[in-house]
């Protein structure tokens, strides 16, 4: 028998430790759904594996930022300083750049309309992009209104200039939901083309690739491929940077440094008569250093009130502002990751599963371990647990840093970390949860007899275990089979039974599904409500959504028992909503979880109120209240129901507004509820009218029927000057 016992206890163990394996899987995964803070704080320690590493050496750099400043502002002749400068300096850049042999020209700037100076100066723009053919120009994608849009064939995606070459870039980068920005997409979508479109640093490798203008990195399983390089990815659509260091890592130069050749002349100059040419002097120029050949070179502005800066994973220690980047030293890094190969991987999900397995079964069996040496004072083998659990957490993260630093790879700390703390705690909890087996037995016998919310319920409140209830505001639903008398007649009672099971467990199940209680089967009547025990919000809605599922379900199982020769029944139902007395109602050995007052009575009276009026739904003034926006309906009368003096407002329940009707139903409740009006304003002759040419269209419809025949016999025998339109039910 012990021999037994221990093997429970060791199957217990291995189950929890699964089964807490699986919700670390679940909560890390983003299977079900995104856990932010969890999310987050990876995301941080990634930021700190940076802080920790510090900078490293870029192989070769192939990347030259060519910056717009302050500097280049003073340079700038005083006459043409002010923004937008002539194009004509960017077409003298782009000569000159491609004269020093670079590979790809970047343009980290939106130049969203023509250039206020002359049309001319654009033309000299657009041909040196042109004779270049190097150029990437910046784009932006737009984001849709919501409506549907026309796809447009003119996209320049923001850029005046995409159409001199229609080689663009898509300048946005993406931050996380810190707002910090760690990723890079190789391409985005637009909404306007109904494309993908080469991000700004990959259609630049595209050119220093020769991939082509348009080229798109192709999507496999856990890497982008680009020519022949495989780019791993981080996220389902991006990379991570690793970044190379903090600001001005890469080489700058300054504009004004490739725009100063012998044809140009800068203030500098143009105040001292003097010739300095920084670009092409024969003894000190640029262009004769080879410093630009073969290289890749990013135009974009460093100047503070262009706002061009980024929050990025990589800081100094504590320094304030080492964590940003301008925006084109962003692209910067993320091109030489691609160049230099100097990728960050994470570890294969399989692998991050094996470690969240080991490490939750290692502090589960670890932790137990310890508490199963009995020692005299208890504490100690909890000082000794937390202290294993504080060791691992201590080296995981000790470990992932090395991991980063020595071999690019992210290890998932988050995960593991969780593992040994929900192993942690499932391990103190499984004693609890063994003196409590047989609590938890109990709950299982209970839920064989009652719905399991109300079982939720009753165990986070148990009070309401008590004799009595609460008083709360639910839909209370009836439905009954009409004529249900004379057709059990017909049948022999296993027939009956059959049918009936058939019939109740079709009806059951909508119930269930539009989350109702299902109160009880009073013979072949259902008794439903909605709003308790579970709190909802569109009890009625509901509720009057069951109803319509209901009358076409009965619909299709008449063609069922049409085609089995049985007879064909139809149903009735009622629907009221107010407030009820709703809790356990029975003896201290067997009770019922059900409602009970006025509005209970008052919905099963509706129900029985269809017959004379050939409805099959009928709904009082409150539920109408409820939902008329959402479901079609049509007045139907005052009522007083037997045993009450107070006058009931009353509506039938057509069809969801989302439901199609035939045209004719349409006509036929418009000329109705026409109908009605004069009927209520004590016109009956045209009423009459009006109820007649519905039944024209329908002759079946029971509530044309019956207002064609009362208004007839006012006609005849006008009401007392006080009518108001009450009719008085005499039976149930």
């Amino acid at each position: 028998m012990a021999e037994a016992t221990t093997k429970r206890e060791v199957w217990s163990k291995l189950l929890i430790c699964f089964a807490v394996s699986l919700l670390v899987i679940v909560l890390t995964q983003d299977i079900v759904v995104e856990i932010a803070p969890l999310k987050e704080y990876e995301l941080n320690h990634l930021d700190e594996r940076f802080k920790r590493r510090g900078a490293i050496p870029i192989r070769d750099s192939s990347v030259i930022v060519l910056e717009i400043s302050r500097n280049t502002y003073q340079g700038i002749p005083e006459a043409q300083r002010s923004w937008p400068w002539p194009r004509a300096f960017f077409a003298r850049v782009i000569d000159n750049l491609t004269e020093a042999g670079v590979k790809a020209i970047g343009i980290d700037i939106i130049m969203g309309t023509p250039n206020s100076f002359s049309p001319e100066d654009d033309s000299i723009f657009i041909d040196a992009i042109r004779r270049s053919g190097k150029v990437v120009v910046a784009g932006v994608t737009q984001t849709s209104s919501g409506a549907s849009e026309v796809k447009k064939l003119d996209e320049n995606f923001g850029n005046a200039f995409y159409f001199a070459d229609t080689t663009i870039g898509i300048v946005k980068v993406i931050a996380d939901d810190d707002g910090v920005h760690r990723r890079y997409l190789p391409f985005m979508y637009s909404e306007t083309t109904g494309k993908m479109v080469p991000t700004f640093g990959f259609a630049l490798l595209n050119t220093y690739y020769n991939l082509g203008k348009n080229h798109l990195s192709e999507m496999h399983p856990g890497y982008f491929q680009m020519g022949e390089t495989m780019i791993p990815r981080f996220t389902s659509n991006s990379m991570v940077i690793n970044f190379y260091g903090k600001s001005r890592t890469f080489p700058h130069r300054d504009f004004l440094d490739v725009l100063d050749d012998a044809d140009f002349q800068t203030q500098e100059e143009l105040e001292y008569e003097i010739d300095l040419n920084t670009w092409d002097d024969t003894a000190t120029g640029l262009l004769q250093s080879g410093f630009f050949k073969d290289k890749i070179v990013l135009i974009g502005s460093t100047v503070e009130e262009d706002r061009d800066v980024v929050s990025v994973s990589f800081s100094e220690g504590d320094v304030a502002g080492t964590n940003t980047l301008y925006g084109v030293e962003f692209h910067a890094n993320a091109i030489q990751n691609v160049l230099s190969k100097d990728f960050l991987s994470k570890v294969p999900v399989p692998a991050e599963i094996a470690f969240v397995l080991f490490f939750t079964f290692a502090i589960f069996f670890g932790t137990s371990f310890i508490r199963d040496l009995k020692l005299k004072l208890s504490f100690i083998s909890e000082i000794l647990n937390f202290a294993l659990l504080i060791g691992l957490l201590f080296a995981i993260r000790e470990v992932s840093f090395y991991m980063f630093s020595s071999h690019n790879l992210i290890f998932a700390f988050v995960s593991s970390a969780l593992a040994l703390i929900l192993g942690y705690f499932s391990s103190t909890a499984y004693y609890v949860i063994v003196e409590r087996r047989q609590k938890a037995a109990i709950k299982g016998m209970f839920s064989q007899y009652v719905d399991s919310s109300i079982v939720e319920e009753l165990i986070s409140e148990p009070g309401r275990l008590r004799l009595g209830g609460d008083r709360k505001n639910v839909t209370v639903f009836f439905s009954d089979i009409a004529g249900f008398s004379t057709f059990s007649e017909t049948k022999a009672p296993e027939e009956l039974v059959s049918f009936l099971n058939e019939y109740l467990s079709a009806m059951t199940e909508i119930v269930m599904h539009n989350k109702g209680t299902l109160d009880k089967y009073i013979g072949d009547a259902v008794m439903a409500f909605w709003g308790a025990p579970v709190p909802l919000p569109n009890h009625a809605h509901l509720a009057c959504q069951t109803a319509l599922e209901q009358l076409k379900v009965v619909d299709k199982l008449r063609e069922k028992w049409r085609a089995e020769g049985q007879p064909l029944i139809q149903i009735r139902i009622g629907i009221n909503t107010g407030d009820v007395v709703v809790g356990n109602v029975g003896g201290n050995q067997r009770f019922d979880y059900t409602v009970m007052g006025d509005n209970v009575n008052l919905a099963s009276r509706l129900e029985g109120a269809n017959k004379p009026y050939g409805t099959r739904c009928m709904l009082s003034e409150s539920t109408y209240e409820m939902v008329s926006e959402d479901f079609v309906t049509r007045l139907l009368d005052f009522l007083v129901v037997k045993g009450k003096t107070k006058p009931v407002k009353t509506y039938e329940l057509i069809a969801a507004k989302t439901d199609t009707l035939s045209p004719e139903k349409k006509e036929v409740i418009r000329l109705y509820n026409n109908a009605m009006d004069l009927y209520h304003e004590r016109n009956f002759a045209e009423a009459n009218k009006l109820f007649n040419e519905a039944l024209k269209i329908d002759p079946e419809d029971g509530p044309s029927l019956v207002y064609a025949e009362r208004s007839a016999h006012y006609i005849l025998a006008p009401p007392e000057d006080d009518w108001d339109g009450v009719f008085k039910m005499t039976t149930k």
